[in-house]
């Protein structure tokens, strides 16, 4: 079965971070093997882990083996996975975050990493760097290619006249 990140997992820190957990998960269940053989009847608790590797934990099966399998999968992942810069002209939040890397990743591979930046120069909109192509899709682009029509626009917003009393509607 192909390996199908959350969406919460959008970077390559945000992988990285996931890979450390499940090999925080495998060293905890060799202690725990380890302490059950020895007959200590005290279970430790498991490491602290993040939803996204509690829910890839639990597809993978918590076997020690099958956890080894993923990391190495996921480790797979890190050095070969494509990767898309979205610069936005604020920081996105974590819903829209999930919903631009749940569409690449439909869109354009399942195993796309997304990584996210902000520029409030943009104005608005977005430019996407995939590789050495950058598609720019921000309001100041928009806004500069009509230079012309936006002098225009600008020069009859300031000598339109005011009328003194607006019409009661």
């Amino acid at each position: 079965m192909p390996l199908k990140l959350p969406a919460s997992i959008s970077s390559e820190q945000d992988l990285g971070a996931l890979v450390v957990e499940i090999h925080e998960c495998i060293k905890w269940l060799s202690h725990e093997s380890i302490k059950k053989k020895g007959g200590d009847k005290e279970v430790p608790s498991p490491p602290h882990m993040s939803e996204a590797a509690a829910e890839l934990i639990h597809s993978a099966g918590a076997s020690a083996d099958k956890l080894a399998e993923l990391a190495k999968e996921l480790e797979l992942l890190q050095k070969n996975a494509k990767i898309i810069t979205i610069t936005l002209a604020a920081y996105p939040t974590n819903t829209i975050k999930q919903t631009l890397v749940a569409w690449c990743r439909k869109e354009i591979s399942n195993e796309v990493l997304v990584n996210f930046n902000f520029n409030k120069a943009l104005l608005g909109g977005m430019v996407v760097r995939a590789g050495s192509r950058v598609f720019d899709w921000s309001f100041r682009r928009q806004i500069m290619n009509s230079s012309d029509k936006f002098i225009e626009v600008y020069h009859r917003i300031g000598t339109a006249t005011v009328p003194e009393k607006a019409p009661h509607v």
